[in-house]
């Protein structure tokens, strides 16, 4: 009898492995979907200025000893090997279409602004660029250096935004590329993507 329930129990283990498979290709039909990543995930595009980043809870900040400004690069994280688009159909898509991306960034320097443009990589491999924004007074960031010396709010955050940053290019890698002066963090960013 107890042999029974063990085979029992064994062929009940492998529908639910063949159920949890069935779900891991991710379809994407409804929109918009939110992704908002952690600052922490953004690192320094070289690695000899990897060091003078620290990593803490929810963000990624730039040591106040450095003399320019780092450039660290923020992905933006999909499902790497799901398809996106209609399962009754044959036309899944790899690339999703990024309608909005926002960041929440810190600048504390007195002598320059952060700034952060958005990247995606095309189809064919080059590598197509939004426009920048630098944190500043205005909401959603400034198009170029702001006058004089901007520092964020105490204790606050500037939020950088864009709408449509690629001209609805369709892509399977894109994110974030900001320059950090001494003194300043990236605290979290998002991207909001829409069905194809």
């Amino acid at each position: 009898m107890g042999y029974k329930v063990r085979i029992g129990a064994l062929a009940f283990c492998a529908i639910g492995l063949v159920t949890v498979g069935a779900h891991a290709q991710y379809v994407y039909t409804r929109g918009p979907n939110h992704v908002n990543m952690s600052g922490t995930r953004c690192r320094a595009a070289f690695g000899d200025e990897q060091d003078d980043l620290t990593h803490s809870v929810q963000e990624t900040s730039v040591k106040g000893n450095v003399s320019a400004p780092i450039f660290v690069v923020c992905p933006i994280t999909r499902r790497a090997t799901a398809y996106y688009g209609d399962s009754l159909s044959s036309s899944l898509a790899t690339e999703v279409t990024a309608t909005a991306l926002k960041a929440d960034v810190e600048d504390d320097n007195t002598g320059e602004s952060v700034r952060c443009t958005p990247f995606a990589q095309s189809i064919g491999g080059s590598i197509v660029w939004g426009t920048s924004r630098y944190a500043c007074s205005t909401a959603g960031g400034c198009t170029s250096t702001p006058a004089g010396s901007y520092t964020s709010p105490p204790g606050g955050v500037s939020t950088l935004t864009w709408s449509n940053p690629f001209t609805s290019q369709t892509s399977v890698q894109w994110g974030l590329a900001c320059n950090m002066p001494a003194n300043s963090s990236i605290h979290s960013y998002e991207a909001t993507v829409s069905s194809n």
